[in-house]
């Protein structure tokens, strides 16, 4: 048996081990998914979080594993796993401690996949690609694609063949700036979307702009200039909170054509104001779906021979178990 996880605070309400499980136990692969909860502490020390009888609770410290100060990696080693999903706020600390990096994942410089190899831990980025995908699914499509040949994108691209376009998003706004944002920032400037990051302070204007991306603060931010996208990039619908105030965001939303929160679950404040606004709402229900699909197709390449399951069969799976109505 091998172990998958993902890992992150808070992850009680995380649905991946859902997804995966679901695949894994249709296709009969030796594998168990289970999530766990990194703690703030600086020492290591991980809070299970059982999904049924299928958590992590039972397997055996590996104690011959060197010391180190990183907790992810701890964790990672402790709980002797084959590969990992990485949420909030642990994608920065990720990349960090992986041993090679995906091309994708170098361009972002956040990480939410590990896979264990022979040549160390390798890091993937498949929010990125998931998003794009999402939207190209969801009937929009962006000025172009990225000239460089990413391999979590193209893992995704047998299941854009047939998406078809309506609207061009050419230009966005992103609204946040950690791991996530960042993902989805790069994404869309290979893509050639005209892009501004907006944040609540400067902490990460050096990122983006040493990418060329566009950054300003939540003070400076012009909300009368239009963007075709405007992306909630924050947690605050988590608590229930708009990232920006109520009346900047109907000025954004009056010239947007969609509206796209990462969140997922309940009726989300941003995607609720938009929709008022008569604005196209998307929630990171389907990004989701797509970037697991991704990640556990680079956990089990056995997935992807002959007469496996592919990832169509796999991202169909995972849609079916989806609980569309949950607030989990």
């Amino acid at each position: 048996m091998r172990y998958l996880g993902v890992f992150g605070s808070p992850i009680r309400h995380s649905l991946s081990p859902l997804l995966h499980n679901a695949v894994l136990q249709s296709c009969n692969l030796p594998y168990c998914y289970g999530r766990y909860e990194l703690t703030a502490r600086a020492d290591t020390c991980l809070e299970s979080r059982q999904d049924s009888a299928r958590g992590f609770s039972h397997l055996p410290s590996h104690s011959s594993q060197p010391a180190r100060s990183n907790p992810l990696l701890d964790a990672f080693y402790a709980l002797n796993l084959h590969g990992a999903n990485i949420t909030l706020p642990f994608k920065e600390l990720a990349f960090a401690s992986a041993t090679r990096h995906s091309a994708l994942a170098h361009h972002i410089g956040a990480v939410n996949t590990l896979v264990r190899s022979s040549e160390g831990l390798l890091g993937y980025n498949t929010d990125a690609p998931g998003f794009l995908a999402s939207l190209l699914l969801g009937g929009f499509s962006t000025p172009k694609m990225p000239d460089e040949k990413f391999d979590e994108l193209a893992i995704l691209s047998p299941l854009l063949c047939a998406s078809t376009s309506k609207q061009c998003i050419d230009s966005a706004l992103i609204i946040g700036a950690g791991g996530s944002a960042k993902a989805l920032a790069v994404m869309l400037h290979l893509c050639g979307v005209e892009l501004l990051v907006a944040n609540r302070s400067n902490r990460a204007r050096e990122f983006f702009s040493t990418r060329g991306i566009p950054y300003c603060t939540f003070d400076e931010l012009d909300s009368s200039k239009p963007y075709t996208l405007v992306i909630n990039a924050t947690s605050a619908s988590i608590g229930g909170e708009l990232p920006l105030g109520a009346l900047r965001l109907e000025e954004l939303f009056s010239h947007a054509k969609i509206a796209y929160d990462l969140m997922y679950g309940h009726e989300l404040p941003f995607v609720g104001l938009a929709r008022s606004c008569g604005v196209a709402c998307q929630d990171g229900a389907d990004m989701l779906i797509l970037q697991a699909a991704c990640a556990l197709m680079l956990f089990c390449p056995e997935l992807a021979g002959e007469d496996a399951y592919g990832i169509k069969q796999v991202f169909a799976i995972m849609q079916s178990v989806f609980p569309r109505a949950s607030s989990a």
